[in-house]
C-alpha cells in the first residue's frame, strides 16, 4: 500500500537527493524516509515518543517532513511545529494530514488530543517562538470520495471555505484537513532550484 501523503501534489515522488523524516509513520512510512514512531510494530527506524522534545536528531537536518494522522495525537501542536522548525532545513517542506474536526475519525480514536480547522496552522504560526517561522503554503479541506452528501460540501467550500466551516461542517462533514507548509529560517540562503 503506498503512504497517502505520497499521492501526487502531496510532496511525493522521488527523494533522491533529499533527507526526508517521516513523523508517526506508522506501517505505511513515506518511501525512502526515516521513519519516526514510538510503536514497535510501525515500520519507523527510530523509536521515539513524540510528545518528547527535543527529537534525536540534529538541526536543519531534513529537506521534507511528514507527518500524517500523527499531530492529531500530540499534546501540543505548537511546540511540535517549533521543533520541525528546529530539524529541518530553510525552504523544507512540511505536509500535515489530520482529520476535520467535522469528521467523525476525529472523534472515534479516544487517543487523538487536537482537533484542527483549516487555519488551525495560521493560528500556530502566530503562537511559534521567536525567530522560528513557517508559511502556510497549501491548507484544503478534504471530503469523503465516494459519500453522496460531500457534494453540497465541495460546492459551499469552493464558494467560501470559513463559511463552510463556521456554518455548515456538521451538517456536511468534512474527511480531513491538509496543510503544506514551508521553513523558514533568516539569514539562510535561498533553498536550491529542484533540477
Amino acid at each position: 500500500m503506498t503512504h497517502p501523503a505520497a499521492a501526487p501534489g502531496a510532496g511525493g515522488g522521488s527523494n533522491a537527493g533529499r533527507r526526508v523524516l517521516d513523523l508517526g509513520c506508522g506501517t505505511h512510512k513515506q518511501p525512502g524516509a526515516i521513519g519516526a514512531d514510538r510503536n514497535p510494530a510501525s515500520q519507523a527506524d527510530l523509536l521515539c515518543d513524540l510528545d518528547r522534545l527535543p527529537y534525536p536528531f540534529r538541526d536543519d537536518r531534513f529537506d521534507e517532513v511528514h507527518l500524517h494522522h500523527v499531530i492529531e495525537h500530540l499534546a501540543d501542536v505548537v511546540a511540535v511545529t517549533a521543533e520541525v522548525w528546529r530539524i529541518a532545513r530553510h525552504g523544507a517542506s512540511v505536509f500535515v494530514h489530520t482529520p476535520h474536526f467535522s469528521s467523525i475519525h476525529s472523534y472515534t480514536d479516544p487517543g487523538h488530543r487536537q482537533r484542527l480547522a483549516r487555519g488551525s496552522f495560521d493560528q500556530v504560526r502566530k503562537d511559534l517562538p521567536p525567530g522560528r517561522r513557517i508559511e502556510v503554503v497549501r491548507k484544503e479541506i478534504r471530503f469523503h470520495p465516494g459519500y453522496f452528501w460531500s457534494w453540497p460540501a465541495r460546492l459551499i467550500y469552493k464558494i467560501t471555505p470559513n463559511k463552510y466551516e463556521k456554518f455548515f461542517a456538521f451538517l456536511f462533514p468534512a474527511r480531513e484537513l491538509f496543510y503544506e507548509l514551508r521553513i523558514v529560517k533568516e539569514g539562510s540562503r535561498e533553498p536550491r532550484a529542484a533540477s
